[in-house]
């Protein structure tokens, strides 16, 4: 009997500050996303107990790390940011926790999304630029910075998934295969970054934003698939070239893992 890969998908919280009121929770975007591939999302919640992990990682194929809330800049050497801005440390640690185990620990499939992207760098040593647009200078073939942030665009026109800007993809890299292009049109919906001069250990920076901006990561070894997308494509799955990368996590995830 043909079985479909498990892939993985960690979690948000809210209201830890009311322990009755305290909520973990994924989106439901990508869970959607991963079964609309042909994957079986399963989800692993943002526990205490980092002697669990490894249990709970055995028998995924493949892993896909959500976005979110900002991690904590202490963790790379940041500056500090409004306590609103930040995710819960519970689940910071977790994340850190999973990613750690998942990139040094497995050769698991792993697609990083907005925040997932983040993770990965910053888990791997590298650091975030914490606020484009106060901290990001533009190319000079771009005069200013592109409105990342949808808080930038409230009351606009192109408030929401309205909003596009091209992403420019190396020749030849990973994503460029999996989307089967050169560049392609995609959401935003962040407000940091990776820092260029900052890139985690072991990745390279396959794909741009037209102001720059870090917008596609890879790992170096080609053996692995190891992704990192700055944009929501959870959120145009009606897109062959953003439902093509949940594909290829599946893809790559089958006949993997630990069962």
């Amino acid at each position: 009997m043909h079985m479909r890969p498990l892939i993985g998908l960690n979690m948000s919280l809210s209201h830890m500050e009311a322990p009755l009121k305290a909520k973990a929770f994924c989106h439901v975007k990508y869970i959607d996303a991963v079964a609309l591939a042909g994957g079986i999302p399963i989800i692993i919640p943002p526990f205490a107990d980092r002697s669990m992990l490894a249990e709970a990682l055995e028998n995924l194929d493949g892993f896909c790390l959500i976005g979110g809330p900002d991690y904590l800049p202490s963790h790379y050497g940041g500056h500090g940011q409004p306590a609103t801005d930040l995710m819960p440390e519970r689940r910071h640690q977790f994340d850190l926790w999973l990613a750690d185990a998942l990139l040094d620990r497995t050769t698991k499939p792993v697609l990083g999304i907005c925040g997932g992207l983040q993770l990965i760098n910053i888990a791997r040593g590298g650091a975030l630029v914490q606020d484009i647009r106060s901290e990001w200078t533009a190319l000079e073939t771009q005069a200013t910075t592109l409105q990342h942030s949808d808080d930038e665009r409230k009351g606009s026109l192109h408030e929401g998934s309205s909003y596009r800007h091209t992403v420019k993809l190396a020749p030849g890299s990973l994503a460029a295969k999996v989307i089967g292009a050169k560049k392609l049109d995609t959401n935003s919906y962040h407000h940091q970054a990776i820092a260029p001069d900052r890139l985690g250990s072991g990745l390279k920076v396959t794909g741009w934003a037209p102001d720059g901006v870090i917008e596609v990561i890879e790992g170096e070894a080609e053996a692995r698939f190891l992704l990192g997308v700055q944009w929501h494509p959870e959120r145009q799955t009606d897109e062959t070239e953003h439902l093509a990368l949940f594909k290829a996590l599946v893809g790559a995830s089958s006949g993997t893992g630990g069962r």
